[in-house]
């Protein structure tokens, strides 16, 4: 028996839709628990908790949002506010209350797009920003002698004493520079 038209569009059909499954792009999962794999979808979203070793409890909020996070000395799936000194891993738009609560980090160099600092001082446009106390990013350009994670570029100025402090920036995967000479030489880490 001779396969009749009808029969040959419903199999090349089938074949043509078998063969495009492997290219097709899943849906990113929406919910994520904290575990080793890091990155969870495709949006650089990363999920930790709050490092039960952090001073940030029912009593000591959180100071706010988009605040800059490293790792946490619980483990891998735990995070603290950054301090300045250990490699930022990107800002947080939670704002946990207790230790062990949840919260979303936006991994820095994983995502497209500006993301939000809180500003540490004044900043001007277009020059570097580093990671600096209390989560906060500042201006290389003010910075003093000493080593400091950079996380990226200024997208915009902020005055000294804005109340607000909001500052957006381009991200950048964080490295470190030396600075030295009275804030005059800059020097890249290699290997970071």
């Amino acid at each position: 028996m001779q396969p009749t038209k009808p029969m040959k569009q419903s199999l090349f059909k089938s074949l043509l839709a078998t063969l495009a499954r492997p290219f097709q792009r899943a849906k990113p999962q929406s919910v994520a628990l904290p575990n080793a794999l890091g990155l969870f979808n495709e949006t650089g979203i990363e999920t930790l908790l709050l490092d039960n070793a952090s001073v940030y409890n029912a009593t000591n909020l959180w100071p706010g949002r988009y605040l800059l996070v490293q790792r946490g000395a619980g483990g891998y799936q735990y995070g603290d506010l950054a301090q300045g000194t250990a490699l930022p891993l990107g800002p947080s738009s939670d704002s946990p209350a207790a230790p062990s609560d949840p919260f979303n980090i936006r991994r820095l160099g994983a995502r497209p797009g500006l993301e939000l600092g809180i500003a540490s001082g004044a900043i001007t446009v277009d020059h570097l920003v580093y990671a600096t106390t209390g989560g906060k990013v500042a201006d290389l350009t003010l910075a003093g002698n000493g080593t400091y994670w950079v996380v990226g570029r200024a997208a915009g100025t902020v005055a000294a004493g804005n109340s607000t402090g909001e500052i957006a920036y381009v991200p950048d995967v964080p490295y470190q520079v030396t600075v030295s000479g009275g804030g005059g030489t800059y020097t890249f880490i290699a290997g970071t």
